[in-house]
Parts: structure tokens; sequence; C-alpha cells
């Protein structure tokens, strides 16, 4: 396996979270529940002997750092299969298995998920260089993090740091060990413990093979929802029964889906839909503390002169979480987001275009 470098730069993480992609989504299919072997991790049925076979683990697999009980107090469940190799968790090859990959992707069966990356030399080099991109990173020297709210995390590690809300690193000597936890409800205080439990076992990892896990997660990949085309969610009729009669087709770009319509009060109105079937957790959580910070850096401009963006509100709707900000409206459900610029629509109105939306992705709609 090749050297392994941290997923892009901390700063590269926080501006690429806000125009993620991929071409898959939801069904959630789970591994095979084989018992687990004396290394602790949760065996695959079909996959794990061929996989095996391509040569003994890596001594520098990142899947050898974390147990298979540890992984699943963190994320609150079980595994939906073995942690296997992908890239990374930004990006439009996030969560896709890779065995040539060198980050450690472990997730439920309803997609939560969490990654870890490690570097066993030259890793303070690789922090160095993040933390000069990287000035709004929270940082600290030895055995403590203080985060910016006051808290104080104590651990092993020579330096440690907190990009964003959810991507935290630790260094100890020369090795490095990163914690991406956005794709899960864990805290920065669970993911600090689970880097100090990482770092102790990077002198003898687990017998634990990534790529071993590879094929299982591309079946459960492959049974999510495989169009890359945003528009496929709405059909003209669909958009005149929920909303009111289109001005014309949509326009699609990348990821965004953009429909123009006449709403039910006879007033032109229009949305633009940014769909991520995968990896929207992680998304939605990085793209909320994103947004969160632009309010604050606009609200303090504009103090003197009394010009406030309307407070974050959060939503309920037929979704697991939603917040209804100044900057858009964020969504997501079953590890797919739906974000949403809109004029001229009511949360009903939302409501019912997401509700259809996420309705068609569970469905499989489009494949």
């Amino acid at each position: 396996m090749h050297t392994r470098f941290l997923h892009v730069t901390l700063l590269a993480a926080s501006l690429a979270a806000l125009s993620g992609c991929g071409p898959h989504d939801k069904t959630t299919t789970t591994g095979d529940a084989t018992p687990a072997p004396a290394d602790g991790m949760a065996d695959s049925a079909t996959t794990a002997a061929a996989d095996l076979a391509a040569g003994a683990p890596d001594p520098h697999d990142p899947c050898g750092l974390i147990t298979q009980a540890e992984a699943e107090a963190f994320l609150g469940g079980p595994l939906a299969g073995p942690p296997y190799l992908s890239g990374n968790p930004i990006g439009d090859r996030a969560e896709v298995p890779d065995a040539d990959g060198s980050v450690c992707w472990y997730s439920t069966a309803d997609n939560r998920n969490f990654t870890v990356t490690a570097e066993w030399e030259q890793g303070g080099t690789i922090s160095a260089g993040v933390a000069a991109h990287a000035d709004k990173a929270e940082a600290a020297t030895k055995g403590l993090l203080k985060l910016k709210d006051g808290t104080e995390l104590t651990g092993d590690w020579d330096e440690a740091r907190l990009n964003g809300c959810c991507d935290f690193s630790a260094l100890q000597g020369d090795s490095l060990v990163e914690i991406d936890f956005g794709g899960s409800m864990a805290s920065t205080e669970q993911a600090a413990e689970l880097a100090d439990k990482a770092l102790a076992r990077l002198p003898a990892p687990l017998s634990v093979d990534g790529r071993a896990g590879v094929a299982a997660a591309q079946k459960r990949l492959d049974a999510r929802y495989a169009s890359d085309d945003p528009c496929a969610l709405w059909s003209a009729e669909d958009i005149t029964r929920l909303l009111g009669a289109p001005s014309g087709p949509p326009e699609r770009s990348g990821n965004e889906c953009t429909w123009s319509f006449r709403n039910k009060q006879g007033r032109n109105a229009m949305f633009v839909a940014t769909v991520n079937p995968l990896n929207g957790y992680r998304l939605f959580r990085t793209q909320n503390a994103t947004f969160a910070g632009f309010a604050r850096g606009i609200n303090a401009m504009g103090a003197a002169e009394g010009v406030q963006l309307r407070a974050s509100q959060g939503v309920e709707g037929p979704w697991e979480a939603a917040v209804n900000g100044p900057i858009q409206f964020n969504s997501v459900r079953k590890d797919a987001s739906i974000a949403l610029r809109q004029s001229g629509m009511s949360e009903d109105d939302i409501r019912a275009l997401l509700g259809h939306a996420y309705d068609r992705i569970e469905a499989g709609a489009a494949r």
C-alpha cells in the first residue's frame, strides 16, 4: 500500500464541504453478521478470504488502529460490515471503496460513519504544513487542546488540532492520527478519546486488513441510489402538483438543479437544490458549522450599522434534521443531503418538495 497522506489540507476540507458531490444513495443493506474474529473486527461473508489472498495485512493500515467495539460505541450502533479502505472523506470519491485507498471507513447500516487516517512517519511535517494553511483551526501543545468554547481536551499527544466542526488530528512524535467524525453524531470529546486510542496502537496495530472490507462495502454502496442527475428527483408533473406550474424545463449544473415556476398564489418563484446522495451526514454537519461561522463574521461587521442576519432555526419535516439558515436551507435523511436556496416558497412548500425527493432517493428512483 502506498505512502499515505492526510486527506487534502484541513483548509480545503472546510471549503470543499460547501459543494459536496457523489453518485449514489440510499438503501441500508448490512453485511453478513458473522462472529467477530480475535482482532475484534466483524468479518463479511464472501469477501474477506479473496481480499486477504492478495497479501498479508499492511502494518500501516489505518483500519488496524480501532477495535470493532470502539467503533460501534463511537457511532452508537453496530457496524454494517468490516471497516474498509477508501479515499478522502470530502469529494466525489467519498465512501467509494478502494483497495488502494489510504483512509479507513467505519459505517453503520444507516450510513453513520467516521474515518481514520494515519501517518507513521513525517506526521510532524504534514501537521506543520496543514497549520500554515488553516489559521482558524484550533490547536494546542503537549497533552492539552483548548477549544474556542472553553472546553479542554487532554490526551497523550504532543500536539492536537481541531479543524472546523469535525476533523480532529493528534501528533505524537513523528506520527499523526486524524479522525474525521462529520458523518457521525459523536462529539469532539469522543473524537479526542478515539484518537488517543489510535495513537497508542501505532507501534503495534491490530491485525486488520482494510482491503477485506472493500467488496462488502461496494455491495452496500451499489444498493444505494444510483442517479447522479439531481433533476431526476422531480418531473414537471411533480413540480406542478407540489408547487405550481413550471416556467420551463429544469436547468442542471453538476449536482444542482434549478426550477422556476408560478406558485399557487400566481407569483414567480424558483429554487436551486443541491443534491448529495452520498456523504450527506458529513456535508450537513460541516456546512451548518461553516455557514454559522460566515454568519457570525457578517454580523460582527454589521453590528455598528445594526445589520444582522437572521438566526438559523431547526425545522421539523420529512427529514432527519434540517436547519433553515440565512444562507440556505440544509436538510439530511439517511446520509443523503439536500440544500435549498429559494424564492417564493413557504416552509410547507419546502416540506412537500424535499419529502418527495427523499422518498424517491430511498426508493432507488432513476437507477
